[in-house]
């Protein structure tokens, strides 16, 4: 049979590439005992099939760093080529040198010029980008006070078991305040000179002495954060022993507490109650609410202000930063965020009481304590440093000279309520200023005189806190100045 033809018919029977295979076999190319390609293709497993197409990547890779080679190597002898033709009279090596040098550093100068120019349009579309970030979210709040504005995750679960509304997005949070969002970025950005200040300023004297600072919100603020604490804050459950700023509790709740004329009674004082509580620990309590470190930061800038000095800079009032931001007093939502911060402080203090027979109120500021039975049998000095301990541990710092011990002969008050006879009743000189108070009135108003405004609101005043006192106990002084009063109209 035609050699040509036998062979032809191999191949049709065995494929080219197993023809090919048998022959080199024969011939001595291929050693008759090594598998082909193709029968370890068949016979292959998955790790050898894997470490076959890392080979063959790897292949590909050098085929392309080879074909790049050769092109740049082309690239130069076309050059070359050129330049030869160029300078075929001369050939002039000298200045075939520097016209290569001369095209080389033109190349370069243009190469930087793009990457220059790219550089810079990569930069204007960073700032692009950021700018419309900054435009479209609140990214910063001030320095000290947006380190985390990046946690954006929300325990939504959390929020809908404490009823409390889910807010994940600045816009969203804008729409729960009910003001516009351009308004709300304003109000979260802290600022250390200012020319408008969001806060009324004044002092107030304090019945102990001395003054108390008052920051009350503006309009616009103040409405922001009677929101906060309507619809996120009147959500937590609060102390049994705290008796300030709750619906049905007063300082009267917290004095009834206290049985009356107790053998001792101490009543402490936290010192710089209010600025205490630092932005920080406000924002760690929104947290713990389940809202997210951004949205957090956003309420407790609603939440906290910093103290400000009025100064005349070239002809215009400026407000100038003199301390970092704290809790205001005189915000709506302030006192509500004392007694929800003040609660495992409260509980761990009258865990202590309880295991000594103590009864345990707070109002704001104000801690009382009072005691039953032989005070031979209680250690005065340990309990006041174990309440100290407890009070630092907590954040706070009990005011030492304000620190009261009251025994039974002594007056014994409560927030301002007088707890040592068998019923409760106020100081009796604050009776006898109120009697006085109706005495000049009536003897203004029988002489033809006018009695001021200002003066029938304070009688009216202080006889409706008689009433709510003890109003068997003062009948006769609250008759006599109603009696008064309807003889005005």
């Amino acid at each position: 049979m035609d050699t040509r033809a036998e062979y032809r018919k191999l191949v049709n029977n065995m494929g080219k590439k197993e023809f090919t295979f048998l022959k080199m076999q024969e011939y001595g190319f291929w050693p008759s005992n090594l598998p082909t390609p193709y029968e370890r293709q068949q016979n292959e497993t998955l790790e050898d099939f894997e470490n076959r197409k890392k080979l063959l990547d790897e292949f590909q890779k050098l085929s392309e760093k080879i074909s790049d080679a050769y092109k740049e190597k082309d690239e130069i002898e076309k050059k070359l080529s050129n330049l030869k033709k160029k300078y075929n009279d001369t050939w002039d090596y000298e200045k075939i040198r520097s016209v290569v040098s001369q095209e080389i550093m033109k190349e370069s100068i243009a190469r930087r010029a793009e990457k220059k120019a790219e550089k810079e349009r990569q930069k204007q579309l960073k700032s692009e980008a950021w700018n419309k970030k900054k435009a479209e979210n609140i990214i910063f709040i001030g320095r000290g006070y947006s380190n985390l504005l990046h946690k954006k995750e929300t325990d939504v679960q959390k929020l809908k078991e404490n009823q409390m509304p889910v807010i994940e997005t600045d816009r969203e949070l804008a729409a729960f305040l009910q003001i516009e969002y351009n308004t709300l970025r304003y109000l979260v950005y802290h600022r250390d000179v200012i020319t408008f200040d969001n806060y009324y300023r004044f002092d107030i004297p304090k019945k102990s002495g001395g003054m108390r600072h008052i920051a009350a919100p503006k309009t616009q603020l103040k409405a922001a954060q009677k929101q906060i604490l309507e619809q996120i804050l009147q959500k937590v459950e609060v102390s049994d022993l705290s008796h300030g700023f709750i619906k049905s509790r007063s300082v009267l709740t917290g004095a009834k507490a206290h049985n009356t004329a107790p053998d001792l009674l101490i009543n402490i004082d936290l010192e710089n109650f209010f600025p205490t509580i630092t932005f920080e620990r406000v924002r760690g309590l929104y947290q713990s609410f389940g809202y997210s470190g951004y949205i957090a930061s956003l309420l407790a800038m609603i939440c906290t202000y910093c103290e400000r000095m009025p100064l005349e800079i070239k002809g215009e009032l400026k407000y100038i930063k003199t301390s970092d931001r704290v809790l205001p007093q005189g915000s709506p939502a302030s006192p509500m965020i004392t007694n929800i911060i003040c609660r495992n402080m409260d509980k761990r203090i009258n865990g202590l009481c309880k295991k000594l027979g103590i009864t345990y109120t707070r109002y704001a500021d104000d801690m009382s304590f009072s005691y039953i039975g032989d005070t031979d049998n209680l250690a005065i000095g340990n309990f006041l440093s174990s309440v100290n301990k407890i009070i630092e541990a907590e954040g706070f710092h009990m005011k030492k000279e304000k620190t009261h011990i009251l025994r039974k002969h002594n007056r014994q008050y409560i927030t301002g309520i007088v707890i040592n006879n068998e019923e409760i009743g106020v100081p009796k000189k604050w009776v006898k200023v109120l009697k006085a108070s109706i005495y000049n009135a009536q003897k203004l108003k029988d002489s033809g005189g006018v009695v001021s405004s200002k003066t029938k609101h304070e009688i009216a005043g202080k006889i409706a806190w008689l009433k709510s006192v003890n109003a068997k106990r003062y009948e006769k002084v609250i008759n006599q100045g109603t009696e008064f009063l309807k003889s005005l109209n």
